[in-house]
């Protein structure tokens, strides 16, 4: 039994006329009624029967038709949700981004997404750079928006855009609002730290490599929210990007300082997975971030 056989009966039971389902089908009325004779022989039991010159279905050619009609109605809505995917309007969206650019780049660019395509159920997950990075390995996720963590083996990244790197404090601190800070006065504070593997803590580290200082890190975490929160409350100062903590500064929670010949910023990159043929939901994603430019020369 197979599926062109079970076409073959399908149209045959329907129509109850082995010669009008052989027009269906494009093919002779001999060829159907050989089908239909091999089908019956493969399953042991007759399909049809003759009452004079009516064709009728025997019980099991009715129960065979049950079935049929299932399978035929799945394999057209089959063939209905791989159109629908072809067309980007089915599918998932596996996406990861560091923890700050979910919350502060990514809805945005979700809205557009989902505007244009809102069948396709998107995933979000969120980690360091790194972390996500590496996800892609496992095809957890497809795409990441994540700053550069470095090279990763069988990832290539996408410069997409920059993002000011600022350095916070509370707004009593002797630093609030002092610009050409000299960068020893900076190092003498302590600092809290994104956690390893993120973009900002890889700028941070270099900054104080450069100027040949140790951060005196008290905190580290992976939520930019906790790192506001403590910086509010006197326990250190830190640096996020300046869309993590536009609201805070507008609100006087927060304060900015500036360090003198210092212009601080992460370069946010897309990241996929080395030879891996994107889905049409991820494709649609760039096509939306990187619009008609023609994006900069990756990294391997």
């Amino acid at each position: 039994m197979n599926l062109n056989q079970l076409l073959t009966f399908n149209h045959a039971a329907e129509t109850m006329n082995f010669s009008r389902a052989a027009e269906q089908l494009n093919v002779t009325q001999p060829a159907v009624s050989a089908q239909m004779r091999q089908l019956e022989e493969d399953l042991g039991v007759k399909l049809f029967a003759r009452l004079g010159k009516k064709l009728v279905l025997t019980e099991p050619g009715e129960v065979l038709l049950g079935y049929t009609r299932k399978i035929f109605k799945l394999r057209e809505k089959a063939e209905t949700v791989i159109h629908q995917m072809r067309l980007v309007q089915r599918g998932t969206l596996k996406l990861g981004s560091a923890k700050t650019y979910a919350r502060n780049i990514m809805p945005p660019l979700l809205a557009d997404f989902q505007e244009k395509y809102p069948l396709v159920n998107i995933v979000l997950m969120e980690g360091s750079s790194l972390e996500l990075a590496r996800r892609l390995w496992s095809l957890d996720v497809e795409v990441a928006v994540v700053a550069y963590p470095g090279t990763v083996r069988r990832v290539q990244f996408q410069f997409f855009k920059s993002e000011e790197l600022v350095l916070i404090v509370p707004p009593g601190h002797p630093l609030a609002f002092v610009d050409n800070l000299p960068f020893s006065r900076v190092a003498a504070e302590p600092i809290i730290l994104r956690e390893k593997g993120s973009g900002t803590r890889r700028v941070i580290s270099d900054l104080y490599r450069r100027h040949r200082k140790s951060p005196q890190v008290v905190f580290e975490t992976s939520n930019a929210d906790v790192i506001k929160e403590q910086v509010a409350r006197g326990q250190g100062i830190s640096f996020l990007t300046r869309s993590a903590v536009y609201g805070d500064v507008l609100s006087r929670r927060l304060a900015l300082a500036k360090i003198k010949d210092e212009k601080l910023s992460l370069d946010i990159y897309t990241a996929v997975l080395k030879g891996h043929e994107l889905s049409r939901p991820a494709r649609a994603f760039l096509d939306i971030l990187y619009g008609d430019q023609e994006p900069d020369t990756a990294k391997a």
